[in-house]
């Protein structure tokens, strides 16, 4: 883990470079620690509370998608309310997107000068590098894709305009292209990523001096807290599962499955740990194993806390309902299967969430406290049960119902449920809770339901479609010029 020392140091460095100072950068990119600060750096920038660190997971996106109690603030009732034009919800906007095209500048800064500064960086490093910016890049440039373009790029909608791809390091404007374009750049991207990180460590293919030189400072241990080749690949079956292409999506997905869990990168969360450890403080709330990607977030609990956990219905806790918790999420009993898979689901009443007088809290986030110092500070960014999600898709794409079911079951049985989904469940129907029960504070929910572009009625008083989940660019955007077609 990188201390916070480090952390801090680096950032230090880091802001001085992407300042209009060019002797900064030219300093930081001057010596091979200097990459190695930059690219912590952005990492940082991408925790930024503007960005994953709050508003694309557990704030924005997790509010516009997920039914919770409908709250009294203005600030929430516009996001659960889908009204983005209003004053509230402007700022938000415009963070978000500010703060990640920022993140994506830095990005190609940092690419500009990989290619620019010959021999600072071994070749080994330098493509471990270069990889996770290319594949940082895309990670990026596709939740902007997804935040605010449309839910279906093909047919009549590839040809229009979507956000701007940034590929270069340039103060002049980048000009928008179409659904169709900007799909092969994110690609480009992807394949490039995937291509530079053959090697990474992640998959235990490393040169005979890692250790003892380019690895001596531990900078490249830790790789599910950077964007390793399992991550890359996980987001292209990301990608291919958005473009309905649920074949190479399950593919992808598969094979993430079974390589980053044949080398030990992930492993399910022991679930009885959980259970018998009785701290809060102590606990591996997010499943820490499982983060095929995560960032660690330095001001994550102090910055969630106040709406999650520690707060009043007034000023804007993020609960569930008792009716939702027990009819349809955590049934106790399910009328529809007989079984009492609820009150064991470690998702669930059985250990994640925690009635108070306003409705259930999430304590999922809690394990970001200062106590829990092993797994404190984590926003997970792709999971192993996402992966299986995928493919499930793929087996309810080819009708191939029971075989869905038995791979959600896989899941379902790591959160503790001893019973099976039987034959006769409706696959889509308990795919679509799974996203509900595994994605809650994360924002995931908020894409799956854009991309299905369902009308969910699980909740009874709130509903949402895909339009619903379609961010509008920032007003400084629409005044340059940027066009969205809806």
């Amino acid at each position: 883990m990188l201390s916070a020392v480090l952390c801090l140091a680096s950032c230090e460095k880091w802001l001085k470079a992407t300042s209009s100072d060019k002797i900064a950068a030219d300093d930081l990119f001057s010596y091979r620690d200097g990459f190695k600060d930059a690219l912590t750096g952005v990492y940082l920038d991408m925790g930024d509370e503007d960005l994953y660190g709050g508003n694309a997971t557990w704030f924005c996106n997790d509010l516009a998608a997920f039914p919770y109690i409908l709250q009294t603030t203005a600030t929430f009732k516009c996001w659960q309310g889908h009204t983005y034009s209003n004053s509230v919800a402007k700022p938000y906007i415009s963070s978000m997107w500010l703060k990640a095209y920022n993140t994506i500048a830095n990005i190609n800064l940092i690419l500009r000068y990989a290619d620019s500064q010959q021999g600072v960086l071994p070749n080994y490093e330098k493509n471990l590098i270069k990889g996770e910016l290319y594949g940082l890049r895309a990670y990026i440039q596709f939740d902007m894709l997804r935040m605010f373009g449309l839910p279906d790029w093909s047919g009549a909608n590839a040809s229009k305009m979507t956000v701007p791809y940034l590929t270069v390091y340039d103060k002049e404007p980048v000009a928008q292209k179409s659904y169709s374009e900007t799909s092969k750049l994110l690609m480009n991207d992807v394949d490039s990523a995937l291509a530079l990180l053959g090697q990474d460590p992640v998959r235990g293919t490393v040169p005979d001096n890692f250790s003892s030189t380019i690895n001596a400072d531990g900078y490249w241990d830790n790789r599910t807290k950077h964007l390793n080749y399992f991550a890359v690949k996980a987001l292209a079956a990301r990608i291919y599962q958005w473009e309905n292409d649920t074949d190479t999506a399950a593919e992808l997905a598969q094979e993430v499955i079974d390589e980053a869990e044949a080398k030990k990168a992930v492993s399910w969360v022991n679930y009885g740990t959980l259970l018998s450890t009785t701290s809060d403080d102590s606990k591996d709330w997010t499943y820490s194993t499982e983060h095929i990607f995560s960032l660690e977030v330095p001001l994550l609990y102090t910055n969630s806390n106040g709406y999650l956990i520690s707060s009043s219905a007034t000023s804007g806790i993020e609960s569930v309902s008792l009716d939702d918790v027990s009819g349809w999420m955590f049934p106790q009993i399910d009328p529809a299967t007989g079984q009492s898979s609820g009150a064991e689901d470690i998702r669930g009443t059985a250990c994640a969430l925690k009635f108070n007088s306003y409705g259930y809290i999430c304590y999922k986030l809690y394990g970001s406290s200062y106590y829990a110092k092993e797994y404190k500070n984590r926003m997970p960014m792709i999971k192993l049960a996402e992966m299986y999600y995928i493919v499930a898709e793929n087996k309810i794409a080819k009708k191939d119902y029971t075989g869905a079911l038995a791979t959600l079951d896989i899941v379902r049985k790591n959160r503790a449920i001893s019973e099976s989904l039987p034959t006769t469940a409706d696959a889509s129907s308990e795919l679509m809770k799974e996203y509900y029960r595994e994605f809650i504070n994360e924002g995931q929910l908020f894409y799956w339901l854009k991309h299905k572009q369902v009308t969910s009625s699980l909740s009874s008083g709130f509903n949402v479609k895909g339009s619903d989940l379609i961010y509008p660019y920032p007003d400084s955007e629409v005044n340059y010029g940027r066009n969205q077609e809806l």
